[in-house]
């Protein structure tokens, strides 16, 4: 082979690699398109309680602590929590104009939750795939990760009967 002939192979595989490279940059799935859509809250435990998982769920000392932690995000107290493309963030009963935000920050591992522009909330992402997100709230450098929230895609059985 000529050495015209070998350049010309190595930009035509360099031209592939970074066509291949771009594609999967802009097709895999990413915290940020992941989280969009309607989740449904399915479960809330004290990580850190010396309760058993089965009781901390359904005690009453546990609703009264989560109802205190997060008095100041009423919006977030609800069910149903609905991300949208745009970040912006509503529960299924709050209706329009909440003003609550969402961003993905750091390596795609903290959701923050902002209203006005100020931040007023931070979950470390635990797990996030298409049907199950959980969530650890934050509180401060003390006490991460107490709580974790387990989300699951509204209407994931329809989706699928869909896909086939």
């Amino acid at each position: 082979m000529s050495r015209d002939v070998l350049i010309k192979i190595n930009y035509v595989f360099v031209a592939l690699l970074l066509i291949g490279a771009s594609l999967t940059v802009m097709y895999h799935e990413n915290p940020e398109r992941l989280i969009q859509g309607e989740w449904v809250e399915k479960d809330w435990r004290l990580e850190k309680a010396n309760a058993t998982p089965a009781s901390a769920s359904t005690s009453e000392l546990q609703e009264r602590l989560k109802r205190e932690i997060l008095q100041n995000i009423e919006d977030l107290h609800l069910g149903v929590w609905r991300f949208y493309k745009d970040g912006t963030l509503e529960s299924a009963e709050a209706g329009q104009g909440n003003g609550l935000e969402w961003v993905i920050k750091g390596r795609g591992h903290v959701l923050e939750v902002r209203k006005d522009g100020k931040t007023v909330e931070s979950f470390q992402i635990q797990q996030i795939s298409k049907d199950k997100l959980v969530l650890h709230l934050n509180f401060d450098l003390q006490v991460k990760g107490i709580i974790e929230i387990v989300l699951e895609r509204k209407g994931q059985i329809d989706q699928y009967a869909k896909k086939v």
